[in-house]
């Protein structure tokens, strides 16, 4: 009885390195979306977040994300896109909220001040009760933090923030994402359901590691 103990103990602890290894399951932490091509071998590994200022799960992955920013691979670049979801009224037409939302970040980055404020504008919605409803709250924020408001208004009225907002508007639509934070890698691999914010960090991983193989194999 003794030697059948020990054996079994022995096998448990060569088996538990395996058992350690985080291991994730397409359709369950991760989805394919397979109606986007392969990525191309050669082609730059791009993670993406698509985020919403409304959103506290947003906010409260932020320090689990700037962690994995610090450590990623040198090869992976990195970007943030304002989720849009469709409008409830319109389903063709972009639900006014997050539009507006997406429109402030791409006229903070014009401005070259997004770095900067992203947190300030995070904290104001999730900790000071702002809710960022309309342009008048927002510009009432961005001046407590020294943001010329004129260079803003002419930003949120720019062609290219305008452009900016359609796209990242087809982009999430594209992604099939159903919430948010998620990410994206090279649009062909999409995170799903997770236990916490850890774990989508070593899920980004894992898809960075999907794509590296599909390249290989090509």
């Amino acid at each position: 009885m003794k030697k059948i103990q020990i054996f079994s103990l022995v096998l448990l602890f060569a088996l538990f390195p395996v058992m350690a290894v985080a291991e994730f399951e397409e359709g369950h932490e991760y989805r394919v979306l397979y109606n986007q091509p392969p990525v191309e071998k050669g082609a730059p590994l791009e993670v993406v977040e698509f985020f919403w200022y409304g959103c506290i799960h947003c906010y409260n992955f932020e320090t689990e994300l700037n962690k994995w920013i610090k450590n990623k691979p040198a090869d992976v670049k990195f970007s943030k896109i304002p989720a849009i979801f469709r409008s409830r009224e319109n389903p063709a037409a972009m639900d006014p909220t997050t539009r507006f939302h997406a429109q402030v970040y791409y006229a903070l980055e014009l401005m070259g001040e997004v770095d900067r404020l992203n947190e300030v504008i995070f904290e104001a919605r999730h900790k000071q009760g702002n809710k960022l409803a309309n342009q008048q709250q927002v510009e009432k924020l961005l001046e407590q933090h020294n943001v010329d408001i004129n260079t803003f208004r002419k930003a949120m009225k720019a062609w290219h923030v305008d452009t900016k907002v359609k796209s990242a508007f087809a982009k999430f639509q594209q992604s099939q994402a159903r919430g948010v934070p998620v990410i994206s890698v090279n649009g062909r691999y999409i995170s799903g359901d997770v236990k916490n914010y850890q774990q989508l960090t070593q899920v980004t991983d894992h898809m960075v590691d999907l794509v590296r193989q599909e390249q290989a194999e090509q």
